[in-house]
């Protein structure tokens, strides 16, 4: 293959400032490609160190402290568990009951003889700061994942303390969906970029229409 020199080219036409490193530039094109290693880069995102191996506690955030009504038994002491579903009109009237489609009501979670605590299917009592354990016997996988650190919100250190938050901390347990969100406005386009690139109309004469 024959062709050019590398080297030919009018440098007399450059001016003098220019032409001594326009001279260099095509012995510098190779130096620049090995000294960059673009042949290594694939093994330069990788590693074959493994991640260091997380350490501390992880306490979770403490749910029964946060109940302005706890104890239940402030007020259900002497009255008799009433299992009938129904739209509550003297008190928790702000609680709608719109989780699952079996039946129970508040006793489905809540424990009719031990109204301080809740209960898992198979009967077993546990406090209101175990709530995970009740959600995560109908919902294993997200309790799986919640104890992994993937699902929810944990705080604090990989190599240090952290602060691991229950299920009903973003979830209303009695309605545990999101509420639909409205999408905020797309970003303002960067006055850097063209008008055209985004096909909008070029502004002609300084008037905007």
């Amino acid at each position: 293959m024959s062709g050019p020199p590398l080297l030919a080219f009018p440098w007399s036409s450059l001016p003098a400032h220019a032409s001594a490193v326009a001279r260099i530039a095509p012995l510098l094109v190779p130096f620049a490609i090995f000294s960059c290693s673009v042949g290594d880069e694939p093994h330069r995102l990788h590693t074959s160190l493994p991640a260091p191996v997380a350490s501390g506690s992880i306490t979770v955030d403490p749910r029964q402290p946060k109940l302005p009504t706890f104890p239940c038994s402030r007020c259900h002491a002497g009255l008799a568990a009433n299992p009938t579903e129904r739209k509550l009109t003297e008190f928790h009237t702000q609680k709608v009951a719109n989780h699952g489609t079996q039946g129970g009501w508040c006793y489905r979670c809540h424990t009719k003889d031990n109204i301080d605590r809740l209960h898992l299917a198979d009967g077993t009592l546990i406090g209101f700061d175990e709530a995970y354990e009740l959600c995560g016997s109908c919902h294993g996988d997200k309790l799986r994942d919640w104890k992994a650190g993937i699902h929810g919100l944990t705080t604090g250190f990989w190599l240090g303390d952290r602060l691991r938050r229950s299920c009903p901390n973003c979830h209303d347990p009695h309605s545990p969906l999101f509420a639909l969100m409205t999408p905020e406005r797309a970003p303002a386009r960067l006055r850097t970029v063209s008008a055209e690139v985004h096909g909008a109309p070029e502004e002609s004469n300084g008037e905007h229409h």
